[in-house]
């Protein structure tokens, strides 16, 4: 009996204590998930975001316990869309009109892809949005346009089609003024084009003449030398001639040789200071031969005669100044010394110019070379510039022309997390209500 009762009596003790420790379970079980419920909450920014970078819409859970919404309707209207590019953001009634757009800066930030975002009430009385594709009166008025009577679901479409329609004509603008932009870019560089071309035939044209007339006056210094040489008319296998005065005949007809050779072979001006050299040096050996046939002293050899190399060395420097120039000493030829010291004009070299006749130094680029040649062994253009200064040749080498011949002669990045929207993306949103905070963030 004893042993009976106490088996008896221990059950229920046993049940009472299981009673007690399930209550305690179900006691913490309730606390525990009661406080986690908050951290479950799904309208914070990082929990819009997520949802966004895998569909076009999300709608949070309270704005999904205010209305009914068919949110395959709305995702499959947005998908549509591809100039527009529209995130939406379906939001409780409460939310507020800063809070929805501080949200909406924050999760398309997070997002980092998408042209439009909006935010919505559940009850669809406000909506506001930004967006790279639109400025703020553009989306201001497809937002106006989307009918904030007609509920949270009705107006997302009714605003996807009608920026979808927006973003198309502002993306056929856009193709249109790029078409017309590249249409003039093509029209000025085709005129650019033109204008190159049309100036390259003149400068050629240009050229040509200046190097046909150079090269008429070049073949007249080499005439005259052959002329002078002809007349002299010396036999050099003459065995009584005199060694010197046959060797210096010799080398003036060289040079002449040499001259004409270089003039044929010409083909641009730099190339005729080959035949001014050429023709300088006959020229002095054509004086020392008339000098040793006269029974004369061999004269010194000196820099040509400025006012016409053809006239041979120079016997002495005069001063000399052009019309209205400056005064400067240059070497001439006895007879143009003379002259210069009498007050009179000295023989000037008048070469072929534009269709007259001009002196060599000033007659254009094209006969530096020409002269450049002929004191090339008399200090080049350090003699030449000093002597021409005030001609046209003297200014083309005091700037430095001549050098050892002619003829070498809508949308942008998204901004920071928080804060301002930026960017290029432009706020919008006229029809806001006010009140209250959008819970989450």
């Amino acid at each position: 009996m004893n042993t009976g009762q106490k088996n008896t009596e221990s059950q229920p003790g046993r049940a009472a204590r299981r009673g007690a420790v399930l209550a305690v379970a179900a006691a913490a079980l309730a606390l525990l998930f009661g406080f986690a419920a908050p951290a479950q909450a799904d309208d914070n920014v990082s929990t819009i975001a997520n949802g966004l970078s895998q569909s076009r819409l999300y709608v949070t859970a309270e704005a999904r316990q205010q209305a009914s919404i068919d949110q395959n309707a709305v995702r499959s209207a947005l998908d549509r869309q591809g100039e527009a590019d529209i995130r939406a953001v379906v939001v409780r009634n409460q939310a507020g009109q800063e809070a929805m757009g501080r949200m909406l800066v924050a999760v398309k930030n997070r997002v980092g892809e998408g042209e439009t975002y909006v935010a919505i009430t559940a009850d669809g009385s406000r909506m506001t949005g930004i967006s790279k594709t639109f400025d703020t009166r553009e989306i201001n008025q497809l937002i106006a346009r989307s009918d904030p009577g007609s509920g949270a679901q009705a107006r997302l479409t009714a605003f996807a089609d009608v920026a979808e329609t927006k973003a198309d004509d502002k993306a056929r603008s856009g193709m249109i003024g790029g078409f017309v932009t590249l249409g003039v870019v093509i029209l000025v560089m085709a005129g650019a084009l033109g204008a190159f071309l049309v100036a390259g035939k003149r400068r050629r044209a240009r050229e040509a003449r200046e190097m046909a007339e150079l090269k008429k006056g070049v073949e007249e210094d080499v005439t005259l030398l052959g002329e002078d040489i002809a007349a002299l008319d010396l036999n050099v296998m003459d065995q009584d001639l005199d060694p010197d005065t046959r060797r210096d005949y010799e080398r003036a007809m060289n040079s002449y040789d040499e001259a004409k050779a270089a003039t044929e072979r010409a083909a641009r001006p730099a190339d005729m200071e080959n035949v001014t050299t050429a023709l300088e040096n006959g020229r002095y050996h054509m004086t020392a031969t008339r000098a040793r046939l006269a029974g004369e002293p061999v004269p010194e050899r000196r820099a040509p005669c400025f006012f016409n190399p053809q006239h041979g060395p120079s016997a002495k420097d005069v001063v000399w100044a052009p019309h209205g120039g400056v005064a400067r000493s240059v070497p001439a030829c006895e007879m143009d010394a003379q002259r210069v010291l009498a007050g009179e004009d000295p023989d000037v070299r008048m070469v072929p110019y534009a269709g007259g006749r001009r002196p060599y130094y000033d007659a254009g680029p094209a006969y530096a070379p020409y002269a450049g040649g002929y004191y090339a062994g008399y200090g080049g253009m350090d003699l030449l510039g000093g002597m021409m200064i005030g001609t046209m040749l003297g200014s083309m080498m005091s700037g430095g022309f001549y050098g050892g011949g002619y003829g070498d002669m809508g949308g942008g990045g998204f901004g920071g997390e928080g804060g301002d929207v930026g960017g290029g993306w432009d706020f919008g949103g006229g029809d806001f209500g006010g009140g209250g905070d959008f819970g989450g963030f």
